[in-house]
């Protein structure tokens, strides 16, 4: 077992509002780790600490950059620098080019995670070691049969499916998924778990997810953690947090997780 991502006393302030109120963590590699909370609870505010969209009133994050068990500080990195430090997120609205097919997709996601800025698009037509990746990750995902089809005639399953891709392409060490099967019907729900369950046994990454499907939750997750009012309420396994009497009566009977 071994800590990939850490935040210590981590706390965002937006003038008088507490949004994440010292929260201190531990992800480990062994587990998905599955966070919850009731809308205003600090989750987005948390995920945009972590990819650093905002930039902390206090507090570090620490991420396991590499192969080994040493963690870097990324509290003060860009966006760009936590990417490529190995952190990725898929978000709840979908976030791909609708013009392009699923393969464009997925290639220009590779291509921008080795940093390749010369001869760009020569690169995105004919490198050999990118199109393997690039086969590599649309297999992985299920999206071989559709890697020709434009994105903008997808389902909404499928296009979720491809952002999830387009994380993979820059080899994370953590992946962040927000709201993974929000819009979908029950079928794409199962298909989506069905995938993070392979995603998960099959590669090094390590999952983390915000979701309001507490079925989809409690189907996952090996760890919840539960967010109330910017700070943890409850940590640790689903069968202790799902029955925790605080839990139970302030979000489990509520419509709002």
């Amino acid at each position: 077992m071994t800590t990939v991502l850490k935040t210590e006393d981590l706390r965002k302030q937006f003038g008088q509002l507490t949004a994440v109120d010292d929260v201190s963590i531990e992800i480990d590699d062994d587990k998905i780790t599955s966070i919850i909370g009731p809308n205003g609870a600090g989750k987005t505010t948390f995920y945009n600490l972590l990819t650093g969209v905002l930039e902390p009133t206090s507090g570090s994050i620490w991420l396991r950059s590499g192969e080994g068990d040493e963690l870097a500080d990324v509290t003060d990195a860009e966006p760009h620098e936590v990417a490529q430090a190995g952190l990725s997120r898929s978000y709840q609205i979908t976030n791909i080019f609708e013009g392009l097919t699923v393969r464009e997709n997925v290639r220009v996601a590779r291509i921008s995670h080795e940093g390749t800025r010369l001869d760009f698009r020569s690169r995105a037509t004919g490198d050999e070691s990118v199109e393997a990746d690039v086969e590599e990750l649309l297999e992985l995902t299920g999206l071989t049969d559709i890697a020709d089809t434009p994105c903008d005639t997808l389902s909404h399953g499928e296009k979720r499916t491809v952002e999830i891709a387009l994380a993979l392409a820059i080899e994370p060490n953590v992946f962040l998924m927000d709201e993974p099967t929000a819009g979908m019907n029950p079928t794409e729900v199962t298909e989506i778990v069905s995938l993070i369950r392979e995603l998960d046994a099959d590669l090094d990454a390590t999952f983390v997810v915000t979701e309001h499907n507490m079925d989809v939750v409690t189907d996952i997750s090996d760890r919840i953690v539960v967010l109330a009012e910017g700070s943890i309420l409850a940590d640790g396994a689903p069968e202790d947090v799902l029955t925790d009497e605080r839990v139970t009566e302030a979000y489990l009977g509520s419509d709002s997780v």
